[in-house]
């Protein structure tokens, strides 16, 4: 069967990133990140024997009029495609358009927002056929295959789908990938890969993602509903496999260690650092942390081994914050893992999450005092958002802090919920005010000039003006 998969085209004129927990516009610096899932679904079905064509419409600036083109040049007899909250309108009512290339295209979706409301989702776009449930690789071989020898889709675990009398059936879960080497290597092949660059510095980079599954209970986050709670590691050879396949074949050099909490086991983070030096691979990768689970060894072999970036999710600069949303960290061991980092040479981003639940006027000064405290190299400040699949969903929706949603609103750049505490236009403001605190000083500003690549002079342009806009709404 021809399949084609997809990373949707730009909502109001916005790219948006559709990776997992990760739904949201393109970050200030313009990254784009190149689409794991699909590449890896992409892998398994090709390993079947179908024919794949992906296509990033974010990425590859296509619009839908393109990609209607293409879909009736290509003749696909499945299209599937990521969604994510903020663009879910438009990525659901797609399925309209691609059904009026063809009526015959089976339309499949997934995400964290159609798994938690799938029903809902399909309901209230009929053109949807089906949807992906958790993690989509092991679910969409079941699926095409299925559908190519003309089976019962009732028999697909993990999908929600409309039956032929437009019943909506939502069949039991699929059990977490167990063996994840089993999975074939992304088809990054599929993708022109000169379109994601790093941020600032402007080189080609690949996702690489050596485990899934993340063992804490953040309230704000979506992870368990992708990947799961238990966490599930790939062998190290395995990665590393990986990480000489890409150099091999795409040239690649510069990787982000993607996943929901890289360093949770030191001995695997570990072992894989000492697996990149043995080798010989002359890379260079970031990763993100907890601040609990680093310490001052473990960040001095990452850095051996090419680790030149680290982001923190730090939240709040208030403990109250903290203990609120089940973060399960401490201010104190944050500004630990900030200075260890740069004592072994390795640059820190600092991620805040702003409108919490309990947050005042007097908790965001305390957080925007404290990030400018730290010895950070860059930050990030983002508004809390309530995403379907997160205990911050629910509690927002009991405790009325949130009308009906509008999930167009569920951006990380603008708050909206109404807490009895704080009040939305004032984290808004208090946003802006952070970074311009941070940001605007000579310390940021030298450090934010010595990470520009300077040969990419557009880049660095497309970078200033996006944060200028940012800062100044």
């Amino acid at each position: 069967m021809k399949i084609l998969l997809l990373n949707p085209p730009a909502h109001d004129n916005k790219k948006f990133i559709r990776e997992g927990r990760c739904t949201q516009e393109q970050g200030v610096w313009a990254t784009l990140w190149p689409p794991l899932s699909l590449a890896t679904m992409g892998a398994v079905l090709e390993e079947d024997g179908h024919v794949v064509k992906i296509v990033d419409c974010a990425a590859q600036e296509m619009s839908r009029n393109a990609l209607g083109d293409l879909t009736r040049d290509f003749v696909p007899g499945a299209v599937i495609w990521s969604t994510g909250t903020p663009s879910l309108s438009s990525d659901l009512e797609l399925a309209s358009f691609i059904k009026g290339c063809d009526d015959k295209i089976r339309t499949v979706v997934f995400g964290t927002h159609v798994t938690v409301l799938d029903k809902e989702c399909l309901a209230a776009f009929p053109a949807v056929d089906c949807i992906i449930r958790n993690e989509p690789e092991m679910t969409v071989r079941s699926l095409a295959r299925t559908v190519t020898e003309g089976g019962c889709l009732a028999d697909v675990a993990g999908i929600t789908f409309r039956t032929d009398t437009e019943t909506i059936v939502a069949n039991p879960p699929r059990p977490f990938i167990e063996d994840l080497d089993s999975l074939p290597l992304p088809a990054w092949h599929l993708l022109d890969l000169d379109r994601y660059r790093l941020p600032l510095k402007g080189k080609r980079f690949l996702m690489v993602a050596p485990l899934r599954g993340c063992p804490f209970n953040c309230s704000f986050c979506t992870c368990h509903t992708y990947y799961g709670k238990r966490l599930r590691k790939r062998s190290v050879e395995s990665v590393l496999k990986e990480i000489e396949y890409a150099g091999e074949r795409f040239g690649m050099q510069d990787f982000f260690i993607w996943a929901e909490t890289f360093v949770v086991d030191r001995a695997y983070v570990a072992a894989l650092c000492k697996g990149i030096i043995e080798r010989g691979l002359r890379i260079s990768w970031t990763s993100n942390s907890r601040v609990d689970t680093v310490d001052k060894e473990l960040l001095t072999l990452m850095a051996q081994a090419g680790c030149w970036m680290i982001s923190y999710g730090i939240e709040s600069g208030s403990q109250k914050i903290l203990d609120e949303a089940g973060k399960g960290t401490t201010v104190e061991q944050a500004f630990q893992a900030v200075r260890y980092a740069h004592e072994a040479g390795i640059k820190t981003v600092g991620h805040f999450i702003l409108g919490l639940p309990g947050e005042t006027k007097e908790s965001l000064e305390q957080t925007i005092d404290y990030a400018r405290t730290l010895p950070l190299d860059l930050a990030q400040f983002y508004c809390a958002v309530p995403f379907p699949g997160s205990r911050l969903y629910d509690r927002a929706l009991k405790e009325g802090w949130i009308a009906r949603p509008d999930f167009s609103c569920f951006k990380q750049d603008c708050a909206f919920m109404e807490l009895p505490t704080i009040s939305s236009d004032e984290v808004n403001r208090y946003r802006t005010l952070a970074y311009k605190r941070f940001y605007f000083n000579l310390r940021s500003i030298y450090k934010t000039l010595m990470l520009i690549n300077w040969k990419d002079a557009r880049r660095v342009v497309t970078a200033a003006k996006d944060f200028w806009r940012w800062s100044n709404k």
